[in-house]
């Protein structure tokens, strides 16, 4: 496949000049391309959300788990390298998730998330929309994470506990006009995050926790959000490409009376 091209602020000039009206006809197109496509977000939330249907058959929420971490996406392409595009990109997720357990003592929870973090987004000749620097960007980003996790969790030693999982993770992506930057960017940028499914990421989690109290954990948690969006995208660049890597603290706090987990 052809390769990503050099982002529009190094062949356009100065990035604040008007676009040429072909550059805005397109960008009009994309725009109606995407809200054609919408019935197939509200379908891929709704599937990510099945799990919810029989939520009323699990155990009620035993704990909360307010999360910080750092999100990093690996970027493939090699023509990369030296332009203000970082490789891989790396940002900060503020989140919290519920604990439901499947029944009454199970080892297996349902445990569904949100995160939110945000970045600097440029698009490229080549037609896609890839992390940047600030004094870069087209358009300012802002992600959240819905991901329906199942975990599987077993004691590891005196208050030590180790925790296995995965799930269907939506990547729910709006971009906004970053200051200085023309409004033509912005639609194509959107409607990249939205065309083929690239919103989908299913999800895996490693967790180590420590109890404190009989009502806090404290604990660490790897996720890899995986991009299989690349199997049929067609760009070139490998599977593992925008792929998505957490690393999470967390604070495991029980709800209801009585202590221990």
């Amino acid at each position: 496949m052809g390769g990503r091209g050099i982002p529009q602020y190094f062949v356009r000039g100065n990035r604040t000049d008007p676009p040429p009206l072909t550059y805005c006809i397109a960008a009009v197109a994309r725009y109606n391309g995407v809200v054609t496509r919408l019935h197939v977000v509200f379908a891929a939330i709704a599937l990510a959300l099945l799990p919810l249907a029989t939520s009323a058959a699990l155990e009620a929420p035993t704990a909360i788990r307010p999360s910080v971490g750092l999100v990093m996406e690996s970027l493939l392409d090699p023509n990369l390298a030296g332009h203000a595009i970082p490789s891989p990109s790396l940002n900060v997720s503020f989140g919290c998730g519920v604990v439901m357990p499947l029944t009454a003592g199970s080892r297996f929870s349902f445990e569904p998330s949100a995160d939110i973090y945000s970045y600097n987004a440029e698009y490229t000749t080549d037609g896609q929309a890839l992390p940047t620097d600030e004094s870069f960007s087209s358009a300012f980003v802002i992600g959240l994470l819905l991901d329906a996790a199942v975990v599987y969790r077993f004691p590891a030693g005196h208050n030590l506990t180790f925790g296995v999982g995965a799930g269907l993770c939506l990547d729910i992506r709006v971009a906004f006009l970053a200051a200085g930057a023309v409004d033509v960017d912005t639609p194509r940028i959107n409607g990249y995050f939205w065309d083929k499914g690239r919103f989908i990421t299913p999800s895996t989690l490693v967790r180590g926790e420590y109890k404190l109290t009989d009502r806090v954990v404290v604990g660490l948690t790897g996720r890899v959000l995986w991009p299989i969006y690349n199997l049929w995208t067609g760009e070139g660049y490998g599977f593992f490409d925008q792929g998505m890597y957490l690393l999470q603290i967390t604070m495991n706090y029980k709800l209801g009376k009585g202590g221990g987990r």
